[in-house]
């Protein structure tokens, strides 16, 4: 069959696809990546055909004072803005993931009408893709790459979903985002409940490309423990906002080995650290520094959440903008770790939850029965049946 996978211009969003379009694959469907042009060299790297569509919309500009504290994806409508100058989390017909959908819609449906798949797959907050499936009139399938945060979101089909459907002669009502089928990699207590429950899938981790350096190749010589920002703070003109230099040398207080994962221009703003601190230099996906970790200490991204859990690795969330509130709160209902509000990480307070988080006390409990629910989930290749009955389910 023809599987065709939808992504929007985001790397890590694309990551939470890789595993399910590897085992489409391997099964020996024809898969197919569309996405915006910027997109080709994360998709064709991760051994995936990449369609090229539509034009880039710039991220950071798209979302350039989108992103409050509580976290939004469109220009909040309001008469009356919080004093604190935060939006309201909601996805509204000006905001940038619609603008992200207008720049792809069309031709992804030109394509769509070309190619003729028979099953579409999407993930989150992508808005062209379920707008194509309803035009094309093939299932479609919602891939979760973590908690569904999109719950919190407050989202009116008819400004929003109406205009875009309107091009297909379509409305809003013959439009769901959460397909036919949703794939959901989040095991209980961490999984939100909804109306639908979706089908569960197993967490398998992918970050992008991956260099094993020398030094990970032997077992540290002292608890090992990473800190990283994610993709998404410095691609949006964030990334100084979580204060990097001085959650390290809190951490690095600690008689531990601080592996610092974090984009290549981020790096030379950390200024001198202490000599217990290892800035990588190569490109070091989450998934092979991660087994080596007593713990980890992040922006809470949901792909770095539930890379951790994979391995059962204890974590310290420190949330900004955006999902990342949402999913320090999904983690601390498991106790496999916690969160600190901004106002609460203070210096003390990060090196003394690091320092229980190494321990081997309730967390690394809690981190390991997380890590053996995801694991007894079904593979990706586990789900491709299902995904195939759902497609010739709908053959003429």
């Amino acid at each position: 069959m023809r599987i065709l996978l939808s992504t929007w211009g985001w790397r890590s969003h694309f990551y939470s696809l890789v595993p399910l379009g590897w085992a489409l694959q391997a099964a020996g469907h024809e898969v197919r990546v569309a996405s915006h042009p910027s997109m080709v060299e994360a998709i064709s790297s991760a051994g995936l055909a990449a369609v090229p569509l539509g034009e880039d919309v710039d991220f950071a500009e798209a979302f350039a004072g989108r992103i409050g504290a509580v976290g939004a994806l469109g220009r909040a409508e309001q008469a009356d803005p919080e004093p604190d100058g935060a939006l309201e989390p909601a996805i509204t017909a000006d905001g940038g993931v619609v603008r992200f959908a207008d720049a792809l819609l069309d031709e992804l449906v030109a394509f769509g009408r070309s190619w003729r798949p028979d099953l579409m797959v999407w993930e989150p907050f992508n808005l062209a893709a379920p707008v194509a499936a309803a035009a094309l009139d093939v299932p479609g399938v919602l891939h979760l790459w973590g908690p569904d945060s999109s719950v919190t979101l407050r989202l009116d089909p008819e400004s929003v979903i109406g205009p875009l459907a309107g091009r297909f002669g379509l409305r809003a009502t013959d439009v769901d985002l959460t397909g036919t089928m949703t794939l959901d990699p989040v095991p209980p207590p961490m999984q939100v409940p909804t109306a639908r429950p979706g089908r569960p899938i197993r967490f398998v981790p992918y970050n992008g490309t991956a260099v094993l350096p020398s030094w990970l190749r032997r077992p540290a010589d002292r608890p090992r423990v990473c800190v990283t920002t994610g993709t998404m703070m410095s691609g949006v003109g964030l990334g100084d906002r979580l204060g990097l230099p001085r959650i390290i040398r809190s951490v690095a207080e600690l008689d531990v080995e601080v592996v610092v994962v974090v984009e290549r221009g981020q790096q030379a703003g950390l200024g001198p650290l202490p000599d217990n601190v290892r800035l990588v230099d190569a490109p070091l996906a989450m998934r092979l520094v991660l087994p080596t970790c007593a713990a980890l200490v992040q922006q809470g991204g949901a792909g770095t959440t539930m890379t951790a859990l994979t391995f059962g690795v204890p974590q310290l969330i420190l949330p900004q903008v955006s999902d990342q509130h949402f999913n320090g709160e999904r983690l601390a209902a498991t106790d496999a770790g916690t969160w600190l509000a901004p106002a609460q990480a203070d210096d003390a307070a990060i090196r003394d939850l690091v320092g229980e988080l190494i321990g081997d006390g309730h967390w690394r409990e809690s981190a390991a029965l997380m890590r053996d629910r995801i694991r007894a989930m079904p593979t990706p290749a586990e789900v491709v049946p299902a995904l195939v009955s759902l497609a010739a389910s709908t053959r003429i």
